[in-house]
């Protein structure tokens, strides 16, 4: 499969197109979508190391703290989709729904780690950069509920249930780690 296969099918699943097509929802492909996760990873530490650079740009960067972090933060989709498709008997709907997710945000995190890596680039300062990344970010929650919709199945109500679900327990994560000074 092609990324610019991928990036339609995102474009269509978001705009509400067909996407079926576009993306490989088979059995073998669920593992292979979580190549796109393990490409949130470097994505991650470009953002890390842009905060790192605005607060001091001297300071050395915890990769290993960070990189544990990131990885727990993408994983908490997989598992809390799996519980939403048990909870709602949308089993059917949980591998396409995990597949199409990770190619998304693979996505939607390279526009946020552009926005970043220009900050780190000095072609941007680093406020614009920031209200730019945290934007993306934000947007990220209207993505879930979308998906959730279009994809998963979910009535609105369920999406965006299932939106605000996914976004509470990613920070979650990042706050347990902040609070045990981890990172």
């Amino acid at each position: 499969m092609k990324f610019a296969q991928i990036l339609s099918g995102v474009v269509n699943a978001l705009m509400g197109k067909p996407w079926e097509q576009d993306f490989d929802l088979s059995a073998r492909a669920l593992p292979r979508s979580f190549i796109a996760v393990a490409a949130y990873i470097p994505l991650g530490l470009i953002a890390a190391r842009a905060a790192v650079k605005y607060n001091d740009n001297t300071a050395s960067m915890p990769y290993g703290p960070i990189v544990i972090t990131l990885g727990l933060i993408a994983l908490t989709f997989p598992l809390i989709a799996y519980l939403l498709c048990m909870i709602f008997d949308k089993m059917d709907r949980f591998r396409p729904w995990v597949i199409v997710r990770n190619w998304t945000f693979l996505f939607a995190y390279a526009l946020i780690a552009a926005a970043l890596g220009l900050y780190l680039l000095g072609v941007l300062p680093f406020f614009p950069a920031y209200v730019l990344a945290l934007t993306l970010y934000i947007c990220t929650l209207a993505i879930d509920v979308r998906l959730a919709w279009r994809v998963a199945g979910f009535d609105w109500v369920g999406a965006v249930f299932a939106g605000i679900l996914i976004s509470a327990a990613t920070m979650m994560v990042l706050s347990l780690v902040i609070s045990q000074n981890i990172a």
